[in-house]
């Protein structure tokens, strides 16, 4: 019986939204070829990079496994791409986004953070916005790079960009957001972001705050006012509940055995090889390095304290 490992977070922060992932697989699983070997691994660890490899390697070593959905975060996908690309095991990531991952026999299925900085500027043009501060975390490997992309996709888009590192505590802001119509925040939402969004909107009642995936935090929204909340959006690849993702990659996965039998490189060819796939994430085809070339990407919005879909 062919074998599909899934590597996805079980257990620690995760674990719910890794769960919901593996029941939207499962599902696909019941629906399309119940007839396949299911393994499933907890990529969550204490140093979830290392176990993600390590769950890679008890993929590759199985001589019955065809394929390996996961893993969850972008950094795993870094460290188990290597290990399923050289053993030629098809590899399907749901929702992993960092431009720089790559793989001979990887498939994503999210738009990449390049993708999100082009929605971020397409939107801010939209919605008349001709001067905007970017302001990045500390990060080497998130804020800085996605930074430095939401900046160039927004002067490409004509839009006046001034961009900065996150201000130290009691740094003052006033002088850098004055004149700007938009603040973007690059990171990862900390202790501090509460704080931040209260003063940006004391600053300027009329400022758009917009934050990537990272700031897109249930418990920030909860905390802001009603003033900051209306002037709120967050940008993430994620544009429907996390269950769909899961379910995709597994169904890409199935029908990829369906054609290419039990030889892993046949597998892989026949999954990368997808074009105008219809699904529940809409219709994508897969580009020549196995990246989506679907680039619709999700806003959320805040209303009574909770992160809503936005269609505006």
């Amino acid at each position: 019986m062919p074998r599909v490992y899934v590597s996805l977070p079980l257990t620690g922060p995760s674990g719910p939204l890794g769960r919901e992932m593996l029941r939207g697989a499962e599902l696909a699983l019941e629906r399309h070829h119940p007839a396949v070997d299911l393994v499933v691994l907890d990529a969550a660890a204490e140093d979830r990079d290392a176990q993600a490899a390590a769950n890679a390697r008890a993929a590759v070593t199985d001589a019955a496994a065809l394929a390996d959905v996961g893993d969850f975060h972008s950094s795993q996908v870094l460290a188990s791409a290597p290990v399923l690309s050289g053993a030629g095991m098809l590899q399907v990531a749901p929702v992993a986004t960092f431009t720089g991952l790559s793989g001979s026999t990887l498939v994503r299925l999210t738009p990449d953070d390049q993708a999100g900085a082009r929605a971020i500027a397409d939107w801010l043009a939209g919605h008349g916005v001709g001067r905007l501060l970017v302001v990045h975390d500390h990060d080497d490997g998130y804020g800085i790079p996605v930074g430095r992309m939401c900046a160039e996709a927004a002067r490409a888009r004509n839009l006046d960009v001034r961009a900065r590192p996150v201000w130290d505590h009691d740094e003052p802001m006033a002088d850098d957001v004055r004149g700007a119509q938009a603040l973007l925040y690059v990171g990862v939402a900390g202790s501090g972001a509460i704080g931040l969004w209260r003063d940006l909107h004391a600053l300027d009642a009329d400022l758009w705050l917009l934050g990537t995936d990272g700031v897109a935090a249930p418990w920030l929204a909860r905390e802001l006012s009603a003033g900051a909340a209306a002037r709120t959006r967050f940008f993430t690849a994620q544009r429907a509940p996390w269950g769909f993702y899961g379910f995709e990659a597994m169904a890409l996965v199935l029908d990829a055995l369906a054609r290419g039998g039990d030889d892993r490189a046949r597998v892989t060819h026949v999954a990368r090889a997808t074009r105008d796939r219809d699904s529940v994430l809409g219709r994508y085809s897969l580009d020549e390095h196995g990246r989506t070339t679907s680039a619709a990407y999700g806003r959320l919005a805040v209303v009574h304290g909770e992160l809503v879909w936005d269609r505006t």
